[in-house]
């Protein structure tokens, strides 16, 4: 038979097996994975999205049809297999804890209302309108103001220019004498050292305005800056003949100079940490609570459910309606869901982590995330989810979920010492060394040997590097003035 013969279509039955991830569990992966901060959000999205949802208020009190819930109907749980009505089920008796009274059930205690101090707060000046400012209140020329404005628009957060003179000139088509002349009346503005083309000049400006020029402070700077980002003082003081002295005061001057003037205008905001778990010790034990402040607490409306057995309303009602419900049920079993997996990977960090909350960083131990997986019954990436970006409010301070976690280093004794343990002595060696004779890499690896820690130099560089840490050579240079 020839190979153009045995090309023809066919139909083919087979069995085969596919992970098919479904919208429900998509979403149940994304809760597991957010922070408070994040899941906060997605609810209050939910919230906004599906009518089905109302937010129960820290002053509602529930009306005689939420407090004493009617059974209608007894059903077991094979009510909810494929075929059974949403309608014919019995909503008190598989979703009681999720329902809620409905609208015209709830009672609200009136809340005075006082103003929020966030109406009392100014957001601070950002580098632009604090130089735009300045040159509102300058006498220069209209012309010059305007490359001004030009030329503030252009400078990047550290306050340094990021387009050239000649770019200005083709963009606004004025004269090369103009732009020199708007630069120089930005380069006049506070901060000093503002509107630079690079860390030359802007430190040069600094030392004309602390009139100090035309002293050695400024022949460092012109001559000599690549051999001070060296540390070569030695080749310095040869270049400019001068005495080991004069030459660490010029360089106590140079460094009160700021690299970049703009930061204090544009410094990055501050990272405010919502810890998702509080672990407090009461009596001889740690109890666990997740933190659930400014999560808006759900309940499916209940007036919803009797449009569902009323009639005369719509077979597109009615979908939508089913549709909305089964979306408000799995959201608010994957927030459960969500809770309870936190809640048991916590416990168990918390037994085998029980000496670091009694005593510090020194008793963390060694602990993968394979192991807490194997001790529950999951998957090493559902362990991956809970501990990612989420903080722990401890009784040794706030920590990530993530940092219980690390690789062991073999200890004289047999046991397995944490990472973290290694870097914090590692850490205080350094802190304790002779600032004229730092310690080498393999001076720190013998001294860890002797203290029972079985690691190489190779490793002790490495965790060097991780704790940003220079060699011992740049920290002698660090410390020769």
């Amino acid at each position: 038979m020839s190979r153009r013969a045995q090309l023809k279509p066919s139909l083919v039955l087979g069995l085969s097996q596919r992970l098919t991830i479904t919208p429900s569990l998509l979403q149940k992966i994304e809760l597991l994975s957010v922070n408070q901060l994040e899941l906060s959000e997605i609810l209050q999205q939910e919230l906004e999205e599906n009518p089905l949802l109302d937010e129960i208020s820290d002053h509602f009190e529930a009306g005689p049809e939420a407090s004493e819930p009617t059974r209608e109907s007894e059903q077991d749980e094979g009510s909810l297999e494929a075929g059974s009505r949403l309608e014919d089920l019995d909503f008190e008796y598989f979703f009681g804890d999720y329902l809620g009274s409905s609208y015209e059930r709830q009672e609200f205690e009136p809340v005075e209302q006082k103003a929020s101090f966030e109406h009392f707060l100014s957001s601070a000046d950002s580098l632009l309108d604090y130089l735009n400012w300045q040159l509102n209140l300058s006498g220069i020329d209209s012309d010059l103001r305007t490359i001004a404005y030009f030329i503030v628009g252009n400078l990047d957060e550290d306050g340094y220019l990021t387009v050239t003179p000649e770019e200005i000139c083709q963009q606004l088509q004025v004269s090369s004498e103009s732009v020199d002349a708007a630069l120089a009346a930005v380069q006049a503005l506070d901060p000093v050292g503002i509107g630079c083309r690079d860390l030359r000049e802007c430190l040069l400006l600094q030392a004309r305005a602390a009139d100090l020029e035309d002293s050695l402070v400024g022949a460092l700077i012109r001559d000599c800056l690549p051999l001070i980002e060296a540390r070569k003082f030695s080749g310095i003081r040869n270049r400019l003949a001068c005495d080991p002295e004069d030459l660490s005061r010029a360089l106590e001057l140079i460094r009160g100079f700021s690299p970049r003037p703009g930061q204090k205008y544009t410094a990055a905001k501050p990272v405010y940490v919502r810890p998702d778990v509080h672990i407090r010790k009461v009596g001889d034990e740690y109890q666990i609570s997740l933190n659930d402040d400014g999560l808006p607490k759900l309940r499916i409306n209940r007036s919803y459910r009797k449009l569902l057995r009323k009639n005369g309303v719509s077979k597109e009602t009615k979908s939508f309606i089913r549709e909305r419900f089964r979306a408000a049920i799995e959201l608010l079993r994957g927030v459960d869901q969500r809770e309870e997996t936190i809640f048991r990977v916590c416990r168990v960090i918390i037994r085998h982590q029980y000496d670091y909350m009694e005593s510090g960083i020194r008793k963390l131990k060694p602990l993968l995330i394979k192991d807490v997986a194997d001790e529950l019954g999951v998957h090493p990436s559902t362990i991956s989810r809970v501990v990612a970006n989420k903080y722990a409010h401890t009784p040794q301070g706030v920590m990530q979920l993530r940092r219980f976690f690390s690789v062991g280093v073999e200890h004289a004794n047999g046991e397995n010492v944490s990472t973290m343990q290694v870097k914090d002595r590692l850490r205080t060696l350094i802190q304790q060394e002779d600032p004229k004779k730092p310690l080498s890499d393999q001076k720190l690896t013998d001294q860890l040997n002797r203290d029972g820690i079985r690691i190489t130099r190779r490793t002790v560089a490495k965790y060097r590097d991780q704790m940003r840490v220079p060699g011992s050579l740049a920290r002698k240079k660090a410390n020769l003035l």
